[in-house]
């Protein structure tokens, strides 16, 4: 994906192109929700550190789909004077930032926009991460964040939180988000996504293509190593890199431990690293900064 500071300014630039007096506080939120679901994917590692990872990345598959960003878009929402609005600014955000996702280059990965209808990844691979496109639209997400700042911040939250029904959808809505996915792992898993079902299928893999999303690598002992998902270490041949990176592959197994490159990429992480924890904390921040203000007034 690109980073947060890109999905900022494309989603407040677009949301108020069409939602003229759109709350930035909900856009950004909006802007940033297909990515929640990869953040709570590192909570599970560590409150559950016996979970299959395996079903962990399928669960995240199908939290970070369009559909349930709508699902929590309608919880979210909830909590809002301006339910309607504020459930279109939310779910719009989404939309922005799955069709953004989609441009960039992944391999192994992409975006679901039709899900559980169709689960095959959408990706229409035009730039890497790494490229004046990305540098562009996250410069002009930094500036659009600072012209606009203070108007997001001076505009009232109008929350709604003494409601019995708006708790209710609130709750309702994330319990879906949350629960739902268990029930329906299979759906992803059949369809291959992320190749978790060829890399799951250990016997299976001898001949198999595969390819992964930006995972550590390392040069060991003059063997070009990766490490997956599940954190399960592979052998690679023919890849000339003997230096520690962020890589992604297209490769083929020779055996279950062993596999061919044919094809690999190495990632700036500083850069998109770096661009999304600052977005982040610009977020978190603007929140904390209108809830003050707010209380304040």
């Amino acid at each position: 994906m690109p980073n947060t500071l890109a999905h900022i300014g494309v989603a407040g630039f677009v949301t108020r192109s069409v939602i003229t007096a759109a709350d930035l506080k909900w856009i950004y939120l909006g802007g940033i929700i297909p990515d929640l679901p990869w953040m709570f994917q590192r909570l599970g590692w560590i409150f559950f550190p016996n979970i299959n990872l395996y079903d962990l990345r399928l669960y995240v598959i199908i939290q970070s789909t369009l559909l349930f960003g709508i699902i929590i878009s309608l919880a979210l929402a909830s909590l809002s004077k301006e339910y309607l609005k504020t459930f279109l600014i939310l779910a719009l955000g989404c939309l922005i930032h799955l069709l953004l996702d989609s441009l960039e280059i992944k391999w192994a990965n992409g975006v679901h926009l039709f899900a559980p209808l169709n689960w095959e990844l959408l990706n229409f691979n035009l730039f890497w991460n790494e490229s004046i496109p990305i540098y562009l639209i996250t410069l002009f997400g930094l500036v659009y964040f600072l012209i606009t700042y203070k108007k997001g911040i001076n505009t009232p939250l109008n929350l709604e939180l003494t409601k019995f029904i708006r708790w209710f959808i609130f709750l309702t809505g994330m319990l879906i988000y949350f629960l739902l996915p268990l029930f329906i792992l299979n759906q992803p898993l059949e369809a291959n996504n992320h190749f978790v079902k060829t890399l799951e299928n250990v016997d299976e893999r001898p001949g198999k293509y595969f390819e992964i999303d930006r995972r550590p690598y390392r040069f060991e002992n003059g063997i070009g190593i990766i490490n997956t998902f599940t954190n399960e270490d592979i052998e690679l041949k023919n890849i000339n890199l003997n230096t520690s990176e962020t890589i992604s592959i297209k490769a083929i197994f020779i055996d279950e431990k062993t596999a061919e490159v044919i094809d690999y990429h190495v990632y700036s992480i500083l850069f998109r690293d770096g661009s999304t924890y600052i977005g982040l904390a610009m977020i978190f921040i603007y929140w904390i900064f209108s809830f003050y203000k707010n209380k304040k007034n």
